[in-house]
């Protein structure tokens, strides 16, 4: 009596949310020390130095200073209080222009390739693509090129 191996195929049926596609950018940002540098920078330290801007401004304006100095100094604490504000939004904006459909994609992973399909879209992928993968809390990143991956929530599993 012989015996043949089944294959076994893995399909996931899911939808991409912000919360999603924002803890995604996350691990991502996490591959090397200047994009975690970058990330502290821009989420921390700009809006400490804007408060600090501003506090020292108002200061600056008891004591009768120069009103284009302190006008800056108003303007740039703003700008910098305001930072991680704006990185959202663009974020935001940045999911909104990447999904093509609102409806949910449906991925099968086989024993030789992967296929992906959307509303609107249908694809397969043999195994070989995949350069590496990254694993977080959240998100599991399957990753064809240095930059393009394809995120899949962990809620999942």
């Amino acid at each position: 009596m012989l015996i043949k191996p089944v294959a076994i195929t893995m399909q996931i049926d899911f939808q991409l949310t912000f919360d999603d596609y924002w803890a995604a950018q996350r691990l991502h940002a996490k591959r090397n020390v200047w994009s975690r540098f970058v990330r502290v920078l821009t989420r921390y330290i700009y809006p400490v130095i804007g408060f600090l801007f501003l506090a020292l401004s108002f200061s600056l304006v008891r004591d009768r200073s120069s009103n284009e100095s302190v006008s800056t100094m108003i303007i740039c604490g703003i700008v910098l209080l305001c930072c991680p504000i704006y990185l959202h939004f663009q974020l935001k904006r940045c999911y909104k222009r990447t999904r093509t459909a609102s409806e949910g994609c449906h991925l099968a992973l086989e024993e030789q390739s992967i296929q992906i399909e959307g509303e609107f879209s249908k694809g397969e992928l043999s195994w070989k693509a995949i350069l590496s993968f990254r694993e977080g809390a959240e998100v599991f990143l399957l990753y064809l090129a240095p930059a393009k991956f394809i995120p899949v929530p962990n809620s999942l599993w």
